[in-house]
């Protein structure tokens, strides 16, 4: 297996069609269609399923690629730094647990960063995700929050993925609604308040119990939406009497701009909120600078 057909496949996947990655790639189709059908038998598995309107990623082609796009972009860099001589473009990239404060802190970083040549990424998702980003290598950072009784299990499975944890604030999880939300009434909230209303909850994913979100699940409203991003989340909010149970670190430009409104959840579990790295490793000039503007805010 080449880097050329590293490439392609890449290329295939986010085409999601065959035809359409030839004419961005310059290479005949059949030529593509070779390339990949050489890379499966090389594998031994179906990395793309073939259908009328196009091709999708097979379960198992979808682990395949997250491992070589690592790889590419890895020996992409080296290939320009050292043979075309190009020079060296920064790479970081950031994963967090539906945190809005990393967010609003990695717009800023960007807006003041003057390098010439980076490649930043910021990735958000489940607990589980993040953990995985990590220690994978795929972010440098992962913000990640539990409740007081999780921590144990949660310490042991970083501990376990060779991951160390620094604790940013331990705080209450607070209420986030409309502004116009017939709650917002009240200087405080409790899960009972909660009952009449739907609950916005981010997808757990099952599997790992500690991946649950601010123990909305032990709630257990009647009706639930389920999202798995914040913008998702935002939209649910701004539109209907639902609520959401999240972190009291929410970004004042969504408060601002999209109207949602925060309050304490008087009877929920206390939060720890940090973030994570690879154990035994030093931070790059690029991390430790995100970090400086997160805790400027």
């Amino acid at each position: 297996m080449t880097l050329k057909e590293i490439k392609y496949l890449l290329v295939v996947a986010r085409c999601a069609s065959i035809s359409e990655a030839a004419k961005q790639l310059y290479v005949a189709q059949p030529s593509l269609t070779h390339a990949i059908q050489s890379v499966e038998k090389e594998v031994g598995f179906q990395i793309f399923q073939r259908g009328r309107s196009g091709v999708t990623v097979t379960e198992r082609g979808e682990e395949f690629l997250s491992d070589i796009r690592t790889v590419y972009e890895q020996m992409a860099m080296v290939q320009g730094k050292y043979v075309e001589k190009r020079p060296e473009r920064k790479v970081f990239s950031v994963s967090m647990q539906h945190y809005s404060m990393a967010g609003a802190a990695f717009a800023r970083f960007l807006r003041d960063l003057e390098e010439p040549y980076y490649n930043a990424q910021i990735l958000e998702g489940r607990m589980a995700d993040v953990i995985a980003d990590v220690a994978a290598g795929r972010s440098e950072i992962g913000f990640v929050h539990f409740a007081d009784d999780k921590e144990p299990a949660i310490i042991k499975t970083l501990h376990n993925e060779q991951l160390e944890f620094y604790g940013i604030t331990h705080t209450q999880p607070c209420v986030l609604l409309r502004r116009d939300h017939p709650l917002c009434s009240l200087e405080q909230v409790e899960s009972k308040d909660l009952a009449p209303y739907p609950l916005v909850v981010y997808e757990s994913g099952g599997g790992a119990s500690y991946a649950s979100e601010e123990g909305v699940l032990l709630l257990q409203a009647d009706r639930q939406i389920v999202v798995n991003d914040s913008l998702m989340l935002v939209r649910m909010l701004e539109s209907t009497q639902a609520c959401a149970v999240g972190l009291p670190l929410w970004d004042p430009v969504l408060e601002e701009r999209r109207g949602i409104a925060t309050r304490p959840l008087a009877d929920g579990k206390p939060l720890w909120v940090g973030w994570i790295k690879k154990a035994d490793t030093v931070l790059r000039p690029l991390a430790r600078r995100y970090l400086q503007t997160l805790n400027q805010n």
